[in-house]
């Protein structure tokens, strides 16, 4: 499964123009930070990374924040991340309003975190690939499965894209654009183009 390769590379330009400096440098940020040593009393670190990917805008907890960065410090030295069950275990802990919330982009963004080769998901990337994001109405481990599925087709579609160099246009591009870009891995990279994309 690959997205419209043609299209963006037709639409390079404009996919890394609409990326910014500020984003590079954050990402670079929360890494080094991330590579010093343990997270858990690094607050500077937690509201950068709860403000760079959206977590403070999604009606959770402190709870569930805490028990979030606990998982990112725990799994730190760990080659395979073990997205399932930290998506269930988040699970247990409600949103704002009480209920249970299934949250699998931030959990990516917490396994990108520690290994790079762990691409990120989120709705924008879904709308790049025509992913239709499971309803509500189906259970739990349903909506779980169809992720946890799309997410190995995105991640083997990330290593074709980058073995084949299927988006060349768009990487040499970013590449010129962004000082400090041997900092950004190729599956990061393509997670900010197909993020702007």
């Amino acid at each position: 499964m690959l997205p419209n390769i043609d299209y963006l590379n037709k639409n390079s330009k404009l996919i890394v123009e609409n990326l910014n400096q500020e984003e590079i440098d954050v990402y670079i940020f929360l890494t080094d930070e991330f590579q010093k040593g343990s997270i858990l009393d690094n607050y500077v670190f937690q509201f950068t990374f709860r403000s760079f990917y959206r977590i403070d805008n999604a009606g959770l907890t402190s709870e569930f924040k805490a028990k979030y960065f606990e998982n990112l410090e725990k799994y730190r030295k760990n080659k395979a991340i073990p997205i399932e069950s930290i998506v269930r275990d988040l699970y247990d802990i409600p949103n704002r309003k009480g209920q249970k919330s299934l949250q699998f982009s931030f959990v990516t963004k917490l396994a990108n975190t520690i290994n790079s080769r762990f691409p990120i998901y989120d709705s924008k990337i879904a709308k790049v690939y025509n992913f239709r994001e499971p309803y509500n109405y189906k259970t739990f481990d349903q909506r779980l499965n169809e992720y946890l599925g799309f997410y190995n087709l995105l991640s083997e579609s990330y290593q074709t894209i980058i073995k084949e160099q299927l988006l060349k246009p768009i990487f040499k591009k970013f590449h010129s654009k962004f000082k400090n870009n041997s900092k950004i891995p190729d599956i990061k990279a393509l997670d900010f183009i197909m993020w702007s994309a």
